[in-house]
Parts: structure tokens; C-alpha cells; sequence
């Protein structure tokens, strides 16, 4: 991990996100005054269930992994935030514990604002304050709805979820059901099962009609997609 407080390196970061693209220089500024920049090197840990540090970051560039490590050591994956992104919302929040461990699933830039410079920011901007909040929200829903999938549909069922979910969330964004970044093995954490399973549910969909792989990327017919995942329950 390398980091660094250069106020003007900082500054160009945090005038590159969208949640503070309405800002001006001068409010940027004095949040930049409680913000380090950190670089981490895929695989590295940004934060653990242990850690008491309170910021919420803002993920600059990269990918991320949210996940939780049961005590035979088993790990099972939340979701995964591309940039730009943000976490650690919580941080203000006095608990023993949060509630997942914070991976770099590749080369990432993070930017981590102290509790302090949340209340400022949050001063200049209400409105931040809630857009985090319904993002958390959102979150929690997924997570409910996957946990719901994983005690009554069996792999086959969980792993087109996924694959609906994802898809349906970069065609709101991005006007386009496509998966990229994620690879089979990454899907099947998701949907708590192997990679195998994750692989022969997609080749099953290619051979269908209903996905289509394009190098890394996975394309998909939501319409048919949803019609099979109903149809399967």
C-alpha cells in the first residue's frame, strides 16, 4: 500500500468523483484536509472485519470485494464495487465490528475520509448523507435477497440470479446487460457454489441463446434470462 496527503493530489481525486462533482474548489479543498490517498496492489486488504479505522472511502479506480470469513475459514463474497464507488459508510458508527473485510481484486486507488471530514462534507452537502444511506439500503436488500436464494434455490437457480442481477444493474447504468470483470470463479462466490457449476450454468445459457460471451465479457437477453430464472424456481 502506498500512501500519501499531497493536498493537490487529493483534491484532483476528489474533483473527479460524481458524488462531488458539484463542489466547489474551496469545499474540495477543506475536505482534502481529512482525506489521505492510498494506492493498493491487487489482492491487498483495504480493510478487515477488525479494523476500527472510521472513514468512508471513495473508490477511485479498480475493483473491490466485500466479503465475510466464517470461522473454518470459508469465505463467502457480499458483492464487488467498481469505481467509482464507495464503502465503509459505517465507520462513523461506534461498533465492535464491521461487518466485511475489504479486498483489492485489482490494482485500486481508494480515498479515505476521517470521520471529522465526513461531518464537514456532510455540512456542505446534505443530500450525500442520504444518497449514502439508500445505497447502504440497497445493499442490504441484495445481500437479503441473495441469502434467501441460497436457503431455497438450488446452484443452478443461484447462479442465474446472479447473473440477472448483475446484468440488470450495468443495463440501468450503462444501457447494456453485460457482465465484465467477473470471472466464473468471482460469480460462483457470489452464488455460494462452485466454478464448475458457474461454468456449466453459463455454457448452458450460450448454448440457448440466452448469453453470449464476448472475450472476458458475458451479454446477456434479460428478458430470456428472467424468463428462465422463473420458470426454474
Amino acid at each position: 500500500m502506498r500512501t500519501t496527503s499531497n493536498t493537490n493530489i487529493i483534491l484532483d481525486k476528489l474533483r473527479q468523483n460524481p458524488i462531488l462533482a458539484d463542489m466547489s474548489t474551496e469545499e474540495l479543498r477543506a475536505v482534502a484536509d481529512f482525506t489521505e490517498y492510498r494506492e493498493y496492489p491487487k489482492g491487498s486488504p483495504i480493510k478487515t472485519t477488525d479494523d476500527r479505522d472510521a472513514r468512508m472511502y471513495l473508490l477511485v479506480s479498480g475493483r473491490v470485494k466485500l466479503s465475510v470469513m466464517s470461522p473454518e475459514g470459508k469465505e463467502l463474497a457480499l458483492s464487488y464495487l467498481e469505481a467509482p464507488a464507495y464503502f465503509g459508510e459505517m465507520g462513523s458508527v461506534e461498533v465492535s465490528r464491521r461487518y466485511a473485510d475489504v479486498t483489492a481484486t485489482t490494482d485500486a486507488e481508494v480515498l479515505g475520509i476521517r470521520q471529522d471530514g465526513l461531518t464537514l462534507l456532510f455540512g456542505m452537502k446534505p443530500e450525500l448523507a442520504i444518497e449514502i444511506v439508500s445505497a447502504l439500503t440497497q445493499r442490504l436488500l441484495e445481500l437479503t435477497s441473495r441469502l434467501e436464494g441460497m436457503a431455497f434455490h438450488d446452484a443452478t437457480q443461484r447462479v442465474m440470479r446472479v447473473l440477472l442481477n448483475v446484468a440488470t444493474a450495468s443495463y440501468e447504468a450503462r444501457g447494456v446487460p453485460v457482465i465484465e470483470g467477473l470471472t466464473h470463479h468471482e460469480i460462483a462466490t457470489l452464488a455460494g457454489t462452485s466454478r464448475e457449476t458457474a461454468s456449466r450454468v453459463i455454457s448452458n445459457l450460450c448454448r440457448g441463446g440466452t448469453a453470449a460471451t464476448k472475450g472476458r465479457k458475458i451479454v446477456l437477453d434479460l428478458f430470456a434470462l428472467r424468463d428462465e430464472v422463473e420458470r426454474n424456481q
